[in-house]
This record gives C-alpha cells, sequence and structure tokens, in this order.
C-alpha cells in the first residue's frame, strides 16, 4: 500500500531568478522528447524546489486506465492495453495532469523496475507482477535527486529504459515488459562526484544552478520563503492567477508545437557550433534544434529561427565534449600505426626479432613487493552462471529481503506435510564492489621516487583492471590538492593508470596538501560506499609526510605563508591528517608507503597507525633491478 501526503509546493511563478533552470523546465514540459533537465549546483541553491514547482506545469494528458497509463492512440502499449487493441475493443481512458514521479535515492532495483506481488503471492499463492516506479514514470517526470549517487544497478535500469522506452523484467520463470517512456530531470551537487557519462548523454538540457548574487534577490528570496513557511496554502492561493496564467501559456504551446517548422538558417548555426565545438554526439544538435522549436511555441511562433537556437543552445550543449577525446583519438591512430608496422615487419620477421632481442638486452628493471599488493580477501565467489542469483535459501530474518519462489514452494510442501510453512529469504555469495584510490604526493621533494611510485601504482591497478574493479586518484601538490580521477569515471581502469604516468613532480615551492587529499579521501569513500553498500575501499597513500598545506581558507594559508609562519602551517596540517586517518581507517583499508628515504618524518607512519592500515618505507617495497 502506497501513500502520498498532500502537499503544497512553492509556486512556480514565485521563484525568484533562476531565469535558465526555468526556461529548460518550461521547454521540457513543452516537448518531452528533449530528454529532461539536468540542474547542477552546489546545496542550498533551489534545485529540488524548481523541480518540485514545476510539477504543476505538466500538462493534461488521456490515460489508459492500466498501470502504466499508456497513451491509448500511441504504438507504445502494455500487455493488457495490447490485448484489447488486438481484439478490436476500445481502451478505456481518463484525461488527468502528468505527475513527477521520484525516485528515492535509497531504491533497490525492485523498487525501480518492479518485482513479484509479495502479498498475492503469500495470500493467494498467486504470482502477480507489482510496477515499479518506470511503470509510474510512464509518459510523466521521472525525478531523481542526487542523481549521480544512485547505485549502479538502478543507473543501468535508467539508462536501459531511457534508450529503448522499455523496460524487461525476469523474476525465475516469469518475465513481463512494459512502456517507459519519461522526461528524466537530475539534481546533483558536482562537489560530490561526476555523473556517469552514459546518463549525462541521456539528459537533454543542462544548467548549473548558482546561487543570487544580488542583495535585492536575495532579500526577496528569503521574503517569499519566510511567507510560504508561515501560510504555504495561502502563499499558493496569492499565485493562483500568475499560474493558471501560465498553464494557459504552456497549454497553447504544446498545441501549437506540432506546426512549428525549424528554418534552414536555425539547423546551419547549430549543426555549424557542434562542429566547431568538437562534440561527437549527434544528440547535442537534435536536442537544440527540438529545443528551439519548443522555444518558438512558448513564444507562440510556428517557425524556429537561429535566435531561438542562440538561447537554448548553451543548455544543449554544456557537458557534451568528451574529456577524453582527443586521448581516445590518439590511441586509435597509434593502434593503427602498430597494425601496420606489423604488417610490414612480416616480410622480414627475421630482422625485427634480432632487433627486439638487441633491445631487451641491457636496462633496470623495477620490482614491487607482493606485500604492497596484497589485498584484504573478497567473498568467494559462487560457481553459477549468473552472479547475483541466489546459491540458498534460509528462514527470513528481520530485515531480510523475501525469495518469494522460495516461500511459495516451501507453502506447498508444507502444506501437504501438514506442517506451519515460513517465508524465506534468499542467501547470496556474491562479490561487493571495491574502489581503490590511490593518493600520489607529487610536490618537489617527491621527485627522486615518481619512477618507483609509478610503478608501485600500477602494480596495484593490476588487480582492478583484471577484477573489473574502479579506481581513483588523487594528486597532492601546490597549494591544493586535486582529484585527479574520480571513482565514476575511474571505471576506465586505463584512464586511471595513464593519469597516473602523466603525474610529475612540482617545479616551485615544495608545497604538500596532505591534508586535502585525505579529505577527498573521505568524501569518495563516502559516496562509494552510500551508492554501493557493503562495498570495500582500499586506500593507497604515498606521500614523504612533509604536509605543511592545512584545510581552510586559501587566502588565510598563503598569508601565513608569506609571513613565514611555515612550522605552524606544518602542525596544523599534520594534526589534520591524523583526524583524518581517524576516519578513513573506518571506511577503508589503509595503506601508507613513505617516499622519504630516511622516514625522518613520523606522520606516515602516524597515520597507518590511526588509521589501522599498513604502513611500508618505499625501499621495501620498490626495488630498481639491473639486467
Amino acid at each position: 500500500m502506497s501513500l502520498r501526503a498532500a502537499v503544497a509546493w512553492f509556486p512556480f511563478v514565485a521563484l525568484v531568478g533562476q531565469d535558465e533552470a526555468k526556461l529548460a523546465l518550461t521547454l521540457a514540459a513543452i516537448d518531452p522528447r528533449i530528454g529532461g533537465v539536468l540542474l547542477s549546483g552546489p546545496k542550498g541553491t533551489g534545485k529540488t524546489t524548481l523541480v518540485r514547482s514545476a510539477g504543476e506545469l505538466l500538462p493534461v494528458l488521456e490515460r489508459a486506465t492500466c498501470a502504466y497509463g499508456c497513451d491509448p492512440r500511441g504504438s507504445s502499449l502494455c500487455a493488457e492495453c495490447a490485448g484489447r487493441e488486438a481484439r478490436g475493443k476500445a481502451i478505456p481512458a481518463r484525461k488527468s495532469r502528468g505527475t513527477i514521479v521520484e525516485l528515492p535515492s535509497n531504491a533497490q532495483l525492485d523498487d525501480v523496475v518492479g518485482a513479484i506481488d509479495l502479498r498475492s503471492a503469500l495470500e493467494r499463492g498467486a504470482v502477480t507482477f507489482r510496477p515499479g516506479l518506470l511503470a509510474a514514470a510512464n509518459r510523466n517526470v521521472l525525478y531523481v535527486d542526487e542523481i549521480n549517487l544512485l547505485s549502479d544497478v538502478v543507473v543501468d535500469a535508467l539508462l536501459d529504459a531511457a534508450a529503448q522506452g522499455v523496460v524487461h523484467v525476469k523474476r525465475g520463470q516469469h518475465a513481463i515488459d512494459y512502456p517507459s517512456r519519461f522526461a528524466l530531470v537530475g539534481t546533483m551537487n558536482p562537489e560530490e562526484g561526476e555523473l556517469r557519462p552514459q546518463i549525462t548523454d541521456r539528459i537533454g538540457l543542462r544548467v548549473f544552478v548558482a546561487a543570487a548574487s544580488d542583495p535585492a534577490e536575495r532579500r526577496e528570496i528569503y521574503r517569499r520563503n519566510a511567507a510560504f513557511t508561515r501560510d504555504p496554502h495561502a502563499f499558493v492561493t496569492a499565485h493562483k492567477k500568475a499560474t493558471d496564467t501560465y498553464r494557459r501559456r504552456l497549454a497553447k504551446a504544446i498545441a501549437l508545437l506540432p506546426g512549428v517548422v525549424v528554418s534552414d538558417d536555425a539547423e546551419r548555426v547549430a549543426i555549424e557550433a557542434v562542429t566547431r565545438l568538437g562534440i561527437d554526439s549527434h544528440r547535442t544538435e537534435i536536442v537544440a534544434l527540438t529545443a528551439a522549436a519548443a522555444h518558438a511555441a512558448w513564444h507562440g511562433r510556428t517557425t524556429a529561427t537561429a535566435d531561438d537556437v542562440a538561447v537554448v543552445f548553451p543548455l544543449a550543449a554544456r557537458l557534451r565534449r568528451s574529456r577524453l577525446r582527443v586521448e581516445a583519438l590518439s590511441e586509435h591512430l597509434a593502434e593503427d600505426a602498430a597494425i601496420a608496422q606489423a604488417l610490414e615487419a612480416t616480410a622480414g620477421e627475421n630482422d625485427a626479432s634480432a632487433a627486439q632481442n638487441d633491445a631487451l638486452s641491457g636496462g633496470t628493471t623495477t620490482m614491487v613487493s607482493p606485500a604492497l599488493t596484497a589485498r584484504e580477501p573478497a567473498k568467494a565467489r559462487p560457481q553459477r552462471e549468473r552472479e547475483g542469483d541466489s546459491v540458498a535459501t534460509a528462514p527470513l530474518a528481520s530485515g531480510g529481503r523475501i525469495d518469494v519462489p522460495a516461500t511459495l514452494l516451501d507453502r506447498g510442501v508444507a502444506a501437504r506435510a501438514g506442517i506451519a510453512p515460513e517465508p524465506k529469504e534468499r542467501v547470496d555469495v556474491t562479490t561487493p564492489a571495491r574502489l581503490t584510490v590511490l593518493v600520489v604526493d607529487a610536490s618537489l621533494s617527491t621527485r627522486e621516487s615518481a619512477a618507483a611510485v609509478k610503478a608501485a601504482g600500477r602494480e596495484l591497478l593490476r588487480p582492478v583492471y583484471t577484477e573489473r574493479e574502479r579506481a581513483a586518484l588523487v594528486s597532492c601538490w601546490g597549494p591544493f590538492a586535486e582529484i585527479v580521477v574520480d571513482e565514476n569515471t575511474g571505471r576506465n581502469v586505463d584512464l586511471v593508470a595513464a593519469r597516473l604516468e602523466e603525474l610529475e613532480p612540482g617545479d616551485v615551492r615544495a608545497l604538500t596538501p596532505l591534508p586535502g587529499a585525505l579529505e577527498h579521501v573521505r568524501r569518495i569513500a563516502d559516496r562509494f560506499r552510500r551508492a554501493n553498500p557493503g562495498g570495500t575501499v582500499d586506500v593507497a597513500v604515498f606521500s614523504d609526510g612533509r604536509a605543511n598545506v592545512p584545510l581552510g581558507d586559501p587566502a588565510d594559508v598563503a598569508n601565513a605563508l608569506a609571513a613565514g609562519d611555515a612550522r605552524a602551517l606544518g602542525e596544523t596540517a599534520a594534526e589534520q591528517c591524523r583526524a583524518l586517518a581517524g576516519v578513513i581507517g573506518t571506511r577503508a583499508h589503509l595503506t601508507c608507503v613513505n617516499l622519504d628515504a630516511y622516514e625522518a618524518h613520523p606522520l606516515m607512519r602516524e597515520i597507518a597507525e590511526i588509521g589501522r592500515g599498513r604502513y611500508f618505507a618505499l625501499a621495501d617495497v620498490v626495488a630498481r633491478i639491473s639486467s
């Protein structure tokens, strides 16, 4: 049973500022083919309020009375509606306003795609399907707060539905397909990690929501928020006339949209701009021109011009350029060159072999001790066809998830034996998600150890690549620590390895922001564990322990350095490192490698002890051997 409270949302027309975000949501309401909206920005800037307020803009549509609200005149129908149509019967329908279906951050896969109805199965012995949130989202808006923190399995389900418009669910011997075409609206704080590129590409318009900078505007935001908090219903009533006017204009735009044509000039401007930006995805110009048509309809025009494109193009083109495009092209060309070289060398194989033997003679080899690369053992992998299948059952424990087929089977056996049945839960043997975070001190004092650190890092990444896990890379140099590759982009382990090779010690003043690097690690570990319950995080910190840039206001740190307070800064930074080590130790398996050949600074050993981790001197785990 689902219970929903009656809530008065802040009126969309009463929102102050955020013109670009309001335009994007309005255009998505006019034409769902745009593909939805991504609102990115720091916390407290009104992203959730914007989305929930936009619910009143959704149009009234004719919907079938089935569980999926099918379009009675559409081509994408559920099994019930398709059966009626095949028998020549009318599909019962009613008109209703669209809704915003919220996907909670703690939603499980069964909640999203649907599952066997437990009540029906246990009480009547009948196996019936309970639709999930993607069924409710069909022809509506699916809203995902903190979309960048969704678990991988839920993101994969969203991607499949967004790409196909159909959800495929299989539970044992039971399978069902149902339509799910929705506009995806997501909000996220970029400080908490990036969004997977695959799902970013599926969202049409992208807006960065920033806090208002004008004092008068901020004052008006406060006053309206206070008035709404005191009496929400009175505030909504006060803006009812403006809301009704906005809805009427929106309805006219929706009715006008089918007759809107996109001019040749608009097409030229959009495609040339995409080409100049080097954007690979064809969705960019498709979304831009679709949004331009909706913009023209919003202004009561039947032709979308280059001016319409100029307004909507920034919304459609943001975050479209691939960060890896140049690298991918370079790798492609290098691979083609290697293939051509191999073909050319085939005729002179003997000469090539001799040259290869000459190249292999002499030089040095870097050896990494197995003690460094040893990891906490993962759970045993079951010998079965598909990971995640249950391998055994047990009586349902408090907080367990019921195994419906096993429970029904037990009920049948118990009835024949004359004993009381009991619900069952499945017992899985599965390997949880795993993340390896490398923290590399690239300050000037680590120049001599750079090659050894890269060799150790490559060995730590080897099992990550083999087991198809994830990695992240944090650099520690200069006034700020930097997340070079985060845990989402770190699905591409080759990229992490490439970025590791590119790290070179700085050639300016030796600043080591180790507290900032450890703070990045803490946040990465928290995000990963929240998105992957039961997941494992391994952290390897390579540093000489000379932390001298504490967390805090950069201006204060710069002033302290200029005043010659380096010792005080170092003491503050060391204390922050100790505190963060204690926190990280509760979330991850910590390994500290001291890059100082003389181990003159005890901080690395202290971090390892406080974090209940392992400690190594670099010379004890990495050696260069002449051959």
